[in-house]
């Protein structure tokens, strides 16, 4: 429903959905833009081709089909990092310069993290990427979403 608006205009659409759900309504939203259905829907039904081939809620869908998680170390000596986390057993690759670790529990970041400052390996910066709708749309069509225009 918010194809062509202005941020300003498509908040306002969001806020009027929002305050429709909590009032108790039913709303049907069709829409491409992952993020619109990740913040709006309580229940999202994925279609392919015309059928739908998933569906459930948000963290419900992430989990059954979005990808693991990823720790993302940026600057350093990524190489080394990289070899020194496969010695100890994670799935660690360079990409584009950049460590890119997946994770199956949180926890396994402290340990990661700390794996490394005992090694004597330093990073500039980390960041966490997490599965999203998107993930979750690309894995279960092998699609990506032709831009709106």
């Amino acid at each position: 429903p918010t194809t062509g608006l202005d941020p300003r205009a498509r908040r306002d659409v969001w806020n009027a959905i929002a305050g429709l759900k909590k009032q108790g309504k039913t709303v049907f939203l069709t829409t491409h833009y992952m993020e619109e259905a990740e913040y709006l829907a309580d229940s999202i039904a994925i279609m392919h081709r015309g059928r739908i081939v998933a569906e459930g809620t948000l963290d419900e869908l992430i989990q059954k089909y979005g990808k693991r998680s990823t720790l993302l170390l940026k600057g350093g000596r990524a190489e080394e990092a990289a070899e020194a986390l496969k010695e100890n057993g994670y799935d660690a690759e360079v990409v584009d310069g950049d460590v890119e670790i997946k994770i199956v529990k949180r926890d396994a970041v402290l340990d990661i993290l700390f794996y490394l400052r005992e090694k004597g390996i330093s990073y500039r910066e980390v960041d966490i990427r997490h599965s999203d709708l998107e993930d979750v749309f690309l894995n279960l069509t092998g699609e990506k979403l032709a831009e709106e225009t």
